[in-house]
Protein backbone atom coordinates (compact mmCIF):
# COMPACT_ATOMS: atom_id res chain seq x y z
CA UNK A 1 0.00 0.00 0.00
CA UNK A 2 1.45 3.85 -0.84
CA UNK A 3 0.49 7.18 0.35
CA UNK A 4 -0.49 9.57 -1.48
CA UNK A 5 0.05 13.64 -1.34
CA UNK A 6 -1.92 16.16 -2.94
CA UNK A 7 -0.58 19.88 -2.99
CA UNK A 8 -2.65 22.64 -4.80
CA UNK A 9 -3.30 26.56 -3.21
CA UNK A 10 -7.28 25.66 -4.58
CA UNK A 11 -9.47 24.17 -1.75
CA UNK A 12 -11.86 22.77 -4.84
CA UNK A 13 -9.09 21.38 -6.72
CA UNK A 14 -7.70 19.46 -3.51
CA UNK A 15 -11.75 18.48 -2.32
CA UNK A 16 -12.57 17.00 -5.72
CA UNK A 17 -9.55 14.61 -6.04
CA UNK A 18 -9.71 13.74 -2.00
CA UNK A 19 -13.90 13.48 -1.61
CA UNK A 20 -14.73 13.58 -5.51
CA UNK A 21 -12.66 10.09 -6.50
CA UNK A 22 -13.29 6.78 -4.90
CA UNK A 23 -10.11 5.42 -3.86
CA UNK A 24 -11.13 2.20 -2.36
CA UNK A 25 -10.52 0.32 -5.25
CA UNK A 26 -6.80 1.51 -5.13
CA UNK A 27 -3.36 0.76 -3.24
CA UNK A 28 -3.67 4.06 -1.45
CA UNK A 29 -3.38 3.62 1.86
CA UNK A 30 -4.01 6.87 2.86
CA UNK A 31 -4.11 10.40 1.33
CA UNK A 32 -2.76 13.54 2.99
CA UNK A 33 -3.13 17.38 1.08
CA UNK A 34 -0.78 20.47 1.66
CA UNK A 35 -2.17 24.03 0.24
CA UNK A 36 1.60 25.16 -0.70
CA UNK A 37 5.00 23.83 -1.34
CA UNK A 38 6.54 24.56 2.40
CA UNK A 39 3.45 22.96 4.40
CA UNK A 40 4.61 19.49 1.64
CA UNK A 41 7.71 19.74 2.64
CA UNK A 42 6.47 19.81 6.63
CA UNK A 43 3.71 17.01 5.58
CA UNK A 44 6.98 14.83 4.07
CA UNK A 45 9.15 15.42 6.86
CA UNK A 46 6.35 14.12 9.19
CA UNK A 47 5.04 11.09 6.88
CA UNK A 48 6.15 8.56 4.34
CA UNK A 49 4.72 9.69 0.93
CA UNK A 50 4.80 7.44 -1.86
CA UNK A 51 3.51 9.45 -4.68
CA UNK A 52 3.04 13.63 -4.73
CA UNK A 53 0.64 15.15 -7.32
CA UNK A 54 1.39 18.73 -7.26
CA UNK A 55 -0.15 21.65 -9.07
CA UNK A 56 2.80 24.09 -10.58
CA UNK A 57 2.00 27.54 -10.26
CA UNK A 58 1.53 27.81 -6.43
CA UNK A 59 2.52 31.21 -4.22
CA UNK A 60 5.53 31.18 -2.56
CA UNK A 61 7.45 28.06 -4.38
CA UNK A 62 6.22 26.71 -7.06
CA UNK A 63 5.69 22.89 -8.07
CA UNK A 64 9.10 22.86 -10.33
CA UNK A 65 11.21 23.86 -7.38
CA UNK A 66 8.74 21.74 -4.84
CA UNK A 67 10.27 18.83 -7.25
CA UNK A 68 14.03 19.79 -6.92
CA UNK A 69 13.52 19.68 -3.43
CA UNK A 70 11.99 16.48 -3.31
CA UNK A 71 14.45 14.79 -5.52
CA UNK A 72 17.29 16.08 -2.94
CA UNK A 73 15.72 15.21 0.09
CA UNK A 74 13.17 12.39 -0.39
CA UNK A 75 14.24 10.84 -3.95
CA UNK A 76 11.97 7.59 -3.65
CA UNK A 77 9.25 9.72 -4.03
CA UNK A 78 7.62 9.29 -7.67
CA UNK A 79 5.94 13.06 -8.31
CA UNK A 80 3.34 14.16 -10.97
CA UNK A 81 2.21 17.75 -11.53
CA UNK A 82 -0.95 18.77 -12.14
CA UNK A 83 -1.62 21.71 -13.35
CA UNK A 84 -3.40 24.05 -15.63
CA UNK A 85 -0.60 25.50 -17.72
CA UNK A 86 0.69 23.87 -20.51
CA UNK A 87 3.80 25.93 -20.00
CA UNK A 88 6.35 24.12 -22.72
CA UNK A 89 9.10 25.99 -20.19
CA UNK A 90 7.23 24.41 -17.38
CA UNK A 91 6.92 20.74 -18.98
CA UNK A 92 10.52 20.96 -20.55
CA UNK A 93 11.79 20.93 -16.35
CA UNK A 94 9.23 19.10 -15.67
CA UNK A 95 11.14 15.89 -17.40
CA UNK A 96 14.71 17.59 -16.78
CA UNK A 97 13.97 17.17 -13.23
CA UNK A 98 12.66 13.28 -13.68
CA UNK A 99 9.02 14.07 -13.14
CA UNK A 100 7.16 10.83 -13.70
CA UNK A 101 4.14 12.45 -15.10
CA UNK A 102 2.44 16.05 -16.83
CA UNK A 103 -1.04 15.96 -16.34
CA UNK A 104 -3.22 18.97 -17.91
CA UNK A 105 -6.33 20.23 -15.89
CA UNK A 106 -9.26 19.40 -16.09
CA UNK A 107 -8.64 16.08 -16.04
CA UNK A 108 -11.19 13.22 -15.79
CA UNK A 109 -11.20 11.38 -12.84
CA UNK A 110 -10.89 7.27 -13.80
CA UNK A 111 -7.57 9.22 -15.87
CA UNK A 112 -6.16 10.55 -12.76
CA UNK A 113 -6.84 7.08 -10.85
CA UNK A 114 -4.85 5.09 -13.68
CA UNK A 115 -1.85 7.67 -13.95
CA UNK A 116 -1.98 7.34 -9.93
CA UNK A 117 -1.88 3.72 -10.53
CA UNK A 118 1.15 3.56 -12.88
CA UNK A 119 2.85 5.62 -10.29
CA UNK A 120 2.25 2.94 -7.26
CA UNK A 121 3.92 0.25 -10.01
CA UNK A 122 6.78 2.82 -10.29
CA UNK A 123 6.92 2.99 -6.39
CA UNK A 124 7.00 -0.71 -6.25
CA UNK A 125 9.52 -1.63 -8.57
CA UNK A 126 11.74 1.18 -6.94
CA UNK A 127 11.12 -0.67 -3.77
CA UNK A 128 12.22 -4.15 -5.30
CA UNK A 129 15.27 -2.21 -6.74
CA UNK A 130 15.95 -1.13 -3.01
CA UNK A 131 15.92 -4.59 -2.05
CA UNK A 132 18.02 -5.61 -4.63
CA UNK A 133 20.51 -3.32 -3.69
CA UNK A 134 20.64 -4.02 0.20
CA UNK A 135 20.39 -7.27 -0.49
CA UNK A 136 23.26 -6.92 -2.85
CA UNK A 137 25.28 -4.71 -0.64
CA UNK A 138 24.08 -7.68 2.47
CA UNK A 139 25.77 -10.21 -0.01
CA UNK A 140 28.82 -8.45 -0.38
CA UNK A 141 29.63 -7.51 2.93
CA UNK A 142 29.25 -11.22 4.10
CA UNK A 143 31.47 -11.91 1.05
CA UNK A 144 34.20 -8.95 1.97
CA UNK A 145 33.90 -10.43 5.73
CA UNK A 146 34.35 -13.87 4.65
CA UNK A 147 37.14 -14.14 1.74
CA UNK A 148 40.04 -13.92 4.35
CA UNK A 149 38.42 -17.17 5.72
CA UNK A 150 37.78 -18.52 1.98
CA UNK A 151 41.05 -17.43 0.63
CA UNK A 152 42.95 -19.25 3.34
CA UNK A 153 41.08 -22.57 3.16
CA UNK A 154 41.82 -22.00 -0.98
CA UNK A 155 45.59 -22.12 0.04
CA UNK A 156 45.07 -24.74 2.51
CA UNK A 157 43.77 -27.48 -0.17
CA UNK A 158 46.29 -26.13 -2.46
CA UNK A 159 49.39 -26.90 -0.70
CA UNK A 160 47.62 -29.91 0.40
CA UNK A 161 47.26 -31.09 -2.94
CA UNK A 162 43.02 -30.65 -2.81
CA UNK A 163 43.10 -28.32 -6.00
CA UNK A 164 44.71 -29.17 -9.26
CA UNK A 165 47.47 -26.75 -10.59
CA UNK A 166 46.37 -27.29 -14.03
CA UNK A 167 46.02 -23.03 -15.34
CA UNK A 168 42.82 -23.78 -17.09
CA UNK A 169 41.28 -25.19 -13.63
CA UNK A 170 43.40 -22.98 -11.28
CA UNK A 171 42.37 -19.63 -12.81
CA UNK A 172 39.09 -19.78 -12.71
CA UNK A 173 39.32 -20.33 -8.52
CA UNK A 174 41.99 -17.77 -8.35
CA UNK A 175 39.34 -15.05 -9.87
CA UNK A 176 36.36 -16.20 -7.67
CA UNK A 177 38.35 -15.84 -4.92
CA UNK A 178 39.51 -12.43 -6.36
CA UNK A 179 43.57 -13.64 -5.57
CA UNK A 180 45.50 -11.67 -8.12
CA UNK A 181 47.34 -14.62 -9.41
CA UNK A 182 47.77 -16.09 -13.03
CA UNK A 183 48.93 -20.09 -13.40
CA UNK A 184 52.30 -18.92 -14.50
CA UNK A 185 52.84 -16.29 -11.39
CA UNK A 186 55.66 -15.94 -8.88
CA UNK A 187 55.37 -16.49 -4.97
CA UNK A 188 57.07 -16.06 -1.98
CA UNK A 189 56.81 -18.41 1.10
CA UNK A 190 58.18 -17.76 4.29
CA UNK A 191 57.20 -20.30 7.27
CA UNK A 192 57.00 -18.84 10.43
CA UNK A 193 57.52 -21.45 12.45
CA UNK A 194 56.11 -20.92 16.65
CA UNK A 195 58.46 -23.08 18.62
CA UNK A 196 57.92 -21.83 22.12
CA UNK A 197 55.68 -20.04 24.12
CA UNK A 198 56.89 -18.17 27.19
CA UNK A 199 53.90 -18.07 29.02
CA UNK A 200 51.27 -21.43 30.27
CA UNK A 201 48.72 -20.53 27.73
CA UNK A 202 45.73 -22.37 27.71
CA UNK A 203 44.05 -23.28 24.53
CA UNK A 204 41.80 -21.07 23.93
CA UNK A 205 44.49 -18.31 24.98
CA UNK A 206 46.65 -19.93 22.64
CA UNK A 207 44.60 -19.86 20.05
CA UNK A 208 44.06 -15.87 20.45
CA UNK A 209 48.17 -15.72 20.51
CA UNK A 210 48.39 -17.64 17.65
CA UNK A 211 45.94 -15.05 15.60
CA UNK A 212 48.14 -12.10 16.90
CA UNK A 213 51.40 -14.04 15.86
CA UNK A 214 49.67 -14.36 12.44
CA UNK A 215 48.24 -10.65 12.40
CA UNK A 216 51.75 -9.17 12.97
CA UNK A 217 53.02 -11.67 10.51
CA UNK A 218 50.75 -10.18 7.95
CA UNK A 219 51.43 -6.87 9.15
CA UNK A 220 55.44 -6.90 9.36
CA UNK A 221 56.68 -9.41 6.48
CA UNK A 222 54.19 -8.48 3.73
CA UNK A 223 53.84 -4.59 4.71
CA UNK A 224 50.89 -4.01 2.75
CA UNK A 225 51.89 -5.57 -0.37
CA UNK A 226 49.10 -8.49 -1.96
CA UNK A 227 49.62 -11.68 -0.32
CA UNK A 228 47.75 -13.55 2.43
CA UNK A 229 48.91 -15.56 5.92
CA UNK A 230 47.61 -19.20 6.07
CA UNK A 231 47.46 -20.72 9.11
CA UNK A 232 47.54 -24.65 9.22
CA UNK A 233 45.44 -26.77 11.89
CA UNK A 234 48.84 -27.01 13.78
CA UNK A 235 49.88 -23.56 14.23
CA UNK A 236 52.14 -23.41 11.37
CA UNK A 237 51.89 -19.67 9.57
CA UNK A 238 52.57 -20.11 5.70
CA UNK A 239 53.32 -15.82 4.69
CA UNK A 240 52.42 -16.19 0.76
CA UNK A 241 53.68 -12.66 -1.32
CA UNK A 242 51.66 -12.78 -4.46
CA UNK A 243 54.25 -10.43 -5.86
CA UNK A 244 58.39 -10.55 -4.82
CA UNK A 245 60.13 -8.26 -5.89
CA UNK A 246 64.45 -8.66 -6.35
CA UNK A 247 64.62 -5.29 -4.64
CA UNK A 248 63.34 -6.11 -1.98
CA UNK A 249 65.72 -9.38 -1.42
CA UNK A 250 68.10 -7.31 0.92
CA UNK A 251 65.51 -6.29 3.58
CA UNK A 252 64.40 -9.84 3.69
CA UNK A 253 65.80 -10.48 6.41
CA UNK A 254 65.40 -7.72 8.47
CA UNK A 255 61.58 -7.83 8.22
CA UNK A 256 61.99 -11.39 9.58
CA UNK A 257 64.37 -10.58 12.32
CA UNK A 258 61.63 -7.62 13.50
CA UNK A 259 58.68 -9.82 13.77
CA UNK A 260 60.69 -12.11 15.75
CA UNK A 261 62.42 -9.33 18.34
CA UNK A 262 58.55 -8.00 18.70
CA UNK A 263 56.62 -11.53 18.83
CA UNK A 264 59.42 -12.32 22.02
CA UNK A 265 58.93 -8.89 23.42
CA UNK A 266 54.83 -8.29 23.09
CA UNK A 267 53.84 -11.84 22.36
CA UNK A 268 55.79 -13.61 24.52
CA UNK A 269 56.75 -16.68 21.99
CA UNK A 270 59.98 -18.00 20.38
CA UNK A 271 59.27 -18.31 16.42
CA UNK A 272 61.92 -18.71 13.35
CA UNK A 273 61.14 -17.57 9.96
CA UNK A 274 62.25 -20.39 6.70
CA UNK A 275 62.09 -17.65 3.90
CA UNK A 276 62.22 -19.09 -0.01
CA UNK A 277 63.32 -17.74 -2.99
CA UNK A 278 60.49 -16.99 -5.64
CA UNK A 279 58.90 -19.73 -7.68
CA UNK A 280 56.07 -20.35 -9.74
CA UNK A 281 52.54 -21.02 -8.45
CA UNK A 282 52.95 -24.40 -9.76
CA UNK A 283 56.00 -25.00 -7.53
CA UNK A 284 54.64 -23.97 -4.56
CA UNK A 285 54.07 -27.08 -3.01
CA UNK A 286 57.08 -28.46 -3.34
CA UNK A 287 58.31 -25.48 -2.26
CA UNK A 288 56.26 -25.90 1.02
CA UNK A 289 57.61 -29.32 1.89
CA UNK A 290 61.01 -28.00 1.37
CA UNK A 291 60.52 -25.21 4.36
CA UNK A 292 58.85 -27.69 6.27
CA UNK A 293 61.80 -30.16 6.29
CA UNK A 294 63.97 -27.25 7.10
CA UNK A 295 61.74 -26.78 10.05
CA UNK A 296 61.86 -29.82 11.36
CA UNK A 297 65.49 -30.24 10.61
CA UNK A 298 66.05 -27.15 12.67
CA UNK A 299 65.76 -28.62 16.16
CA UNK A 300 68.79 -26.55 17.95
CA UNK A 301 68.41 -23.42 16.61
CA UNK A 302 65.24 -21.46 17.69
CA UNK A 303 64.78 -17.86 16.93
CA UNK A 304 66.77 -17.57 14.13
CA UNK A 305 66.03 -16.42 10.13
CA UNK A 306 66.60 -19.05 7.12
CA UNK A 307 67.22 -17.71 4.15
CA UNK A 308 67.12 -19.99 1.00
CA UNK A 309 69.12 -22.64 2.62
CA UNK A 310 68.81 -26.16 1.90
CA UNK A 311 67.31 -28.82 4.16
CA UNK A 312 70.58 -30.55 4.32
CA UNK A 313 72.23 -27.71 5.98
CA UNK A 314 70.86 -28.16 9.51
CA UNK A 315 72.09 -31.75 9.71
CA UNK A 316 74.33 -33.33 11.32
CA UNK A 317 77.54 -35.32 9.99
CA UNK A 318 78.68 -36.59 12.85
CA UNK A 319 78.44 -39.90 14.23
CA UNK A 320 75.87 -41.63 16.00
CA UNK A 321 75.50 -40.66 19.67
CA UNK A 322 75.49 -43.60 22.01
CA UNK A 323 72.97 -42.40 24.45
CA UNK A 324 74.21 -43.24 28.40
CA UNK A 325 70.59 -44.63 28.79
CA UNK A 326 71.58 -47.76 31.06
CA UNK A 327 73.17 -44.99 33.79
CA UNK A 328 69.70 -42.69 33.46
CA UNK A 329 68.01 -46.15 34.69
CA UNK A 330 70.24 -46.98 37.52
CA UNK A 331 70.19 -43.36 38.54
CA UNK A 332 66.49 -43.54 38.51
CA UNK A 333 65.88 -46.43 40.36
CA UNK A 334 68.46 -44.51 43.27
CA UNK A 335 66.19 -41.73 42.82
CA UNK A 336 69.32 -39.52 42.32
CA UNK A 337 67.76 -36.46 41.44
CA UNK A 338 70.69 -34.16 41.08
CA UNK A 339 72.97 -36.11 39.21
CA UNK A 340 70.72 -37.31 36.95
CA UNK A 341 69.63 -34.18 36.10
CA UNK A 342 73.09 -33.04 35.42
CA UNK A 343 73.44 -36.04 33.11
CA UNK A 344 70.52 -35.06 30.78
CA UNK A 345 71.63 -31.25 31.01
CA UNK A 346 75.01 -32.98 29.77
CA UNK A 347 73.65 -35.20 27.10
CA UNK A 348 71.69 -32.46 25.61
CA UNK A 349 74.46 -29.57 25.50
CA UNK A 350 76.27 -32.52 23.62
CA UNK A 351 73.41 -32.71 21.27
CA UNK A 352 73.32 -28.76 21.04
CA UNK A 353 77.01 -28.46 20.49
CA UNK A 354 76.65 -31.43 17.51
CA UNK A 355 73.65 -29.15 16.16
CA UNK A 356 72.08 -32.67 16.18
CA UNK A 357 69.05 -32.86 13.45
CA UNK A 358 65.26 -33.84 13.90
CA UNK A 359 66.52 -37.83 13.15
CA UNK A 360 69.04 -37.66 15.83
CA UNK A 361 66.77 -36.37 18.51
CA UNK A 362 63.71 -38.84 17.05
CA UNK A 363 66.82 -41.45 17.98
CA UNK A 364 67.23 -39.79 21.47
CA UNK A 365 63.07 -39.70 21.89
CA UNK A 366 62.72 -43.63 21.32
CA UNK A 367 66.02 -44.75 23.23
CA UNK A 368 64.28 -42.68 26.10
CA UNK A 369 60.58 -43.90 25.91
CA UNK A 370 62.37 -47.80 25.44
CA UNK A 371 64.62 -47.09 28.88
CA UNK A 372 61.58 -45.64 30.62
CA UNK A 373 59.14 -48.47 29.89
CA UNK A 374 61.68 -51.13 30.71
CA UNK A 375 62.13 -49.56 34.03
CA UNK A 376 58.19 -49.85 34.95
CA UNK A 377 57.94 -52.90 33.22
CA UNK A 378 60.88 -54.24 35.54
CA UNK A 379 59.20 -52.84 38.64
CA UNK A 380 55.75 -54.10 37.10
CA UNK A 381 54.24 -50.37 37.33
CA UNK A 382 51.72 -49.25 34.68
CA UNK A 383 52.74 -45.46 33.08
CA UNK A 384 49.57 -44.11 35.06
CA UNK A 385 51.05 -44.90 38.39
CA UNK A 386 53.80 -42.44 37.65
CA UNK A 387 52.11 -40.27 35.42
CA UNK A 388 48.96 -39.57 36.73
CA UNK A 389 48.25 -37.10 33.59
CA UNK A 390 50.08 -39.49 31.14
CA UNK A 391 53.23 -36.90 31.14
CA UNK A 392 54.70 -38.99 29.41
CA UNK A 393 52.81 -38.56 25.87
CA UNK A 394 54.30 -35.08 25.88
CA UNK A 395 57.26 -36.40 24.42
CA UNK A 396 56.71 -36.51 20.50
CA UNK A 397 55.20 -32.91 20.72
CA UNK A 398 58.56 -31.56 22.33
CA UNK A 399 60.24 -33.56 19.39
CA UNK A 400 59.82 -29.95 18.29
CA UNK A 401 62.95 -28.35 19.94
CA UNK A 402 65.70 -29.42 21.70
CA UNK A 403 65.21 -27.15 24.59
CA UNK A 404 61.59 -28.51 24.54
CA UNK A 405 62.82 -31.98 24.36
CA UNK A 406 65.53 -31.15 27.33
CA UNK A 407 62.86 -29.66 29.25
CA UNK A 408 60.24 -32.65 28.87
CA UNK A 409 63.07 -34.99 29.81
CA UNK A 410 63.96 -33.35 32.76
CA UNK A 411 60.47 -33.58 34.14
CA UNK A 412 59.99 -36.98 32.87
CA UNK A 413 63.11 -37.95 35.04
CA UNK A 414 62.30 -35.95 38.41
CA UNK A 415 58.38 -37.41 38.46
CA UNK A 416 60.41 -41.21 38.15
CA UNK A 417 62.51 -40.63 40.59
CA UNK A 418 60.31 -38.99 42.93
CA UNK A 419 57.98 -41.86 42.77
CA UNK A 420 60.77 -44.37 43.06
CA UNK A 421 61.72 -42.64 46.46
CA UNK A 422 58.26 -42.52 48.03
CA UNK A 423 57.66 -45.94 46.92
CA UNK A 424 60.25 -47.73 48.20
CA UNK A 425 62.21 -48.22 45.47
CA UNK A 426 65.74 -47.25 46.04
CA UNK A 427 68.39 -50.10 46.75
CA UNK A 428 71.74 -49.93 47.45
CA UNK A 429 74.69 -48.96 44.74
CA UNK A 430 75.39 -52.61 45.75
CA UNK A 431 72.46 -54.53 45.01
CA UNK A 432 72.30 -52.14 42.39
CA UNK A 433 75.35 -53.27 40.63
CA UNK A 434 74.46 -57.06 40.78
CA UNK A 435 71.51 -55.92 39.53
CA UNK A 436 72.89 -54.69 36.53
CA UNK A 437 75.39 -57.35 36.56
CA UNK A 438 72.92 -60.27 36.18
CA UNK A 439 70.91 -58.35 33.06
CA UNK A 440 74.23 -57.77 31.12
CA UNK A 441 75.28 -61.80 31.75
CA UNK A 442 71.98 -63.91 31.65
CA UNK A 443 73.44 -66.61 29.34
CA UNK A 444 75.87 -67.31 31.78
CA UNK A 445 75.98 -69.59 35.11
CA UNK A 446 75.67 -67.43 38.19
CA UNK A 447 76.75 -67.78 42.11
CA UNK A 448 76.14 -66.18 45.09
CA UNK A 449 79.86 -66.09 45.73
CA UNK A 450 80.58 -64.50 42.72
CA UNK A 451 78.25 -61.55 43.09
CA UNK A 452 79.15 -60.66 46.23
CA UNK A 453 82.98 -60.58 45.04
CA UNK A 454 81.86 -57.98 42.62
CA UNK A 455 81.09 -56.02 45.03
CA UNK A 456 83.54 -56.81 47.77
CA UNK A 457 80.61 -57.89 50.40
CA UNK A 458 80.26 -61.26 52.52
CA UNK A 459 78.54 -63.19 50.51
CA UNK A 460 75.67 -64.55 53.30
CA UNK A 461 75.32 -60.24 53.96
CA UNK A 462 74.50 -59.60 50.32
CA UNK A 463 72.05 -62.49 50.25
CA UNK A 464 70.18 -60.70 53.50
CA UNK A 465 70.40 -56.69 51.78
CA UNK A 466 69.53 -58.26 48.39
CA UNK A 467 66.51 -59.58 49.53
CA UNK A 468 65.68 -56.90 52.30
CA UNK A 469 66.00 -54.05 49.55
CA UNK A 470 64.07 -56.46 46.77
CA UNK A 471 61.97 -58.37 48.11
CA UNK A 472 63.27 -61.37 45.85
CA UNK A 473 66.52 -64.31 46.79
CA UNK A 474 68.96 -64.16 44.27
CA UNK A 475 68.20 -66.98 42.49
CA UNK A 476 64.50 -65.87 42.02
CA UNK A 477 65.12 -62.52 41.02
CA UNK A 478 67.82 -64.01 38.62
CA UNK A 479 64.95 -66.39 37.24
CA UNK A 480 62.36 -63.63 36.86
CA UNK A 481 64.71 -61.69 34.46
CA UNK A 482 65.46 -64.98 32.83
CA UNK A 483 61.50 -65.66 32.14
CA UNK A 484 60.89 -62.14 31.09
CA UNK A 485 63.69 -62.11 28.33
CA UNK A 486 62.34 -65.57 27.01
CA UNK A 487 58.96 -64.00 27.16
CA UNK A 488 59.32 -61.54 24.65
CA UNK A 489 62.00 -63.54 22.86
CA UNK A 490 59.63 -66.17 22.35
CA UNK A 491 56.62 -63.52 21.85
CA UNK A 492 58.15 -61.15 18.98
CA UNK A 493 60.98 -63.47 17.36
CA UNK A 494 61.49 -66.44 15.25
CA UNK A 495 64.39 -67.69 16.61
CA UNK A 496 64.71 -71.19 18.27
CA UNK A 497 63.62 -72.29 21.36
CA UNK A 498 66.51 -73.96 22.25
CA UNK A 499 68.71 -70.77 21.43
CA UNK A 500 66.66 -68.44 23.19
CA UNK A 501 67.06 -71.13 26.31
CA UNK A 502 70.70 -71.13 25.83
CA UNK A 503 70.67 -67.00 25.45
CA UNK A 504 68.96 -66.61 29.00
CA UNK A 505 71.36 -69.35 31.06
CA UNK A 506 69.56 -72.98 30.43
CA UNK A 507 72.01 -74.94 28.90
CA UNK A 508 69.74 -77.76 28.61
CA UNK A 509 66.61 -77.70 27.25
CA UNK A 510 64.21 -79.99 29.42
CA UNK A 511 65.46 -77.94 32.36
CA UNK A 512 63.86 -74.91 30.33
CA UNK A 513 60.95 -75.82 29.61
CA UNK A 514 60.13 -77.20 32.83
CA UNK A 515 61.44 -74.02 34.62
CA UNK A 516 58.75 -71.48 31.87
CA UNK A 517 56.01 -73.95 32.73
CA UNK A 518 56.44 -73.65 36.35
CA UNK A 519 56.26 -70.05 35.66
CA UNK A 520 53.50 -69.36 33.04
CA UNK A 521 51.38 -72.51 33.18
CA UNK A 522 52.54 -73.29 29.41
CA UNK A 523 55.38 -74.83 27.88
CA UNK A 524 57.43 -72.61 25.50
CA UNK A 525 56.14 -74.11 22.69
CA UNK A 526 52.33 -73.55 23.48
CA UNK A 527 53.08 -69.75 24.61
CA UNK A 528 54.84 -68.82 21.20
CA UNK A 529 51.74 -70.51 19.51
CA UNK A 530 49.43 -68.38 21.88
CA UNK A 531 50.84 -65.10 21.46
CA UNK A 532 52.21 -64.78 17.75
CA UNK A 533 48.44 -65.94 16.94
CA UNK A 534 47.26 -63.05 19.29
Amino acid sequence: MYNLLVVDDEDIAIRGIRHGIDWSDTEIAELFVAYDAEEAKEMMQEHRIDILLSDIDMPGDNGIELLRWVNGNKPDTVTLFLTGHADFVYAQQAVHLDCFDYLLKPIDHAQLKQCIAAAAMKVKEQRQLVEIKDTFAMVSEQWRQQRPAMVERFWQDYLHDRVSTHPSRLEPILGTYDIPLQGDSLIRMIVVSIEQWREEWSARDEAIMTYAVKKAAEELLLEGRAGTVVQEPNGMLYVIDYHPHPEEESGLESRCLHLIQQCRTLLHCQLSCYAGSPVLLQEARAEAQRLLEQEKNNVSQGGTVWLHAEPGKSKSNHTAYEFPFADWSSLLSLGKRTELAYRVDECFDRLLERKANYTELASYYFGFMHMLFGWLNERTLQASDVYPANEWEDGAAALKSLSKLRAWTHRICMMTADYSSKNGKVVSSAVEKVQQHMKEHLHEDFSREQAAELVYLNPAYLSRLFRKETGLTLTDYLAELRMTKAKTELANTNNRISDIAVSVGYSNFSHFSQAYKRVTGLTPQEYRKKFQNI
